[in-house]
């Protein structure tokens, strides 16, 4: 008898770099006050600053049933460093505090009773609420292989033998044994790309073979986003029994 259990985490890692963000970028080359100028380049024995754009509309309109914040001019975003500053220019002044979160419709899967050569597969959803306006990604490894204190089932490299924690690849058939995940969009498209194929799946990264961690969906936008992340287990006839489990670890990453 086979038991089969994968444990859930979710976890917040925030980065938060000290950006200053204004309407147009600028290089000094020596901080002093400037005199009034109306110009996109200044300059005198101590400094120059030069303008890389202006915004030509930006504002705030209201009525009582509705707020557009806007800004343009700015063709392409611009990140402009020094010695110690750095200032990105195009995107709106936004609070460096905008609540962000990562939930799972499951914290435990369970799959019950496996067969030899009969796939089971479960499925949990992740909803990432308060897109970052700058980005974010979801980052997905395992501790280790499902496993017992005497055996373990390999993750999975799929029908062809080639997928891996970066590559996905089709697994239909039921004599390939091993463990692996796939990622389904329910809302937006940030799911990886190598997923678009129905039936391509790959494995977790794993933690304990120092794998390093591996992105399983991405994007940038306000709106919420979810996913459906599903879990495929298949084991073969020479499997030894018992009670299997590993844990899987999502850390959200906003970009700032």
């Amino acid at each position: 008898m086979y038991h089969v259990l994968s444990i859930m985490y979710k976890n917040f890692k925030i980065c938060l770099i000290m950006i200053f963000i204004i309407h147009t970028t600028f290089y000094m080359l020596h901080a002093t006050y400037a005199p009034t100028a109306h110009a996109q380049t200044m300059s005198n024995k101590d400094y120059i600053i030069k303008m890389q754009d202006f915004n030509t509309i930006s504002g705030t309109t209201t009525n009582t049933n509705y707020k557009v914040k806007s800004t343009a001019g700015e063709l392409s975003p611009v990140v402009s460093e020094g010695v110690n500053f750095k200032v990105r220019t195009r995107f709106e002044n936004l609070p460096s505090a905008l609540p962000f979160s990562i939930s799972l419709s499951s914290d435990i899967i369970y799959y019950g009773v496996l067969s030899p050569t009969n796939p089971v597969i479960r499925t949990v959803d992740l909803e990432i609420n308060s897109l970052s306006a700058y980005g974010y990604s979801v980052l997905a490894f395992e501790n280790n292989a499902l496993k017992n204190d005497k055996a373990f089932i390999p993750d999975t490299t799929c029908d062809n033998g080639e997928c891996s924690t970066e590559n996905a690849a089709e697994w239909i058939n039921t004599l390939t044994y091993g463990f692996g995940y796939r990622c389904d969009n329910v809302t937006g498209g940030d799911c990886d790309s190598s997923f678009v194929k129905i039936n391509f799946y790959k494995h977790f990264p794993d933690i304990h073979n120092n794998d390093d961690p591996q992105s399983i969906m991405a994007g940038i936008g306000s709106n919420n986003k979810e996913t459906r992340i599903s879990y495929k287990v298949n084991i073969s006839g020479t499997q030894a029994q018992g009670i299997y489990s590993n844990i899987i670890t999502y850390i959200a990453v906003p970009n700032f």
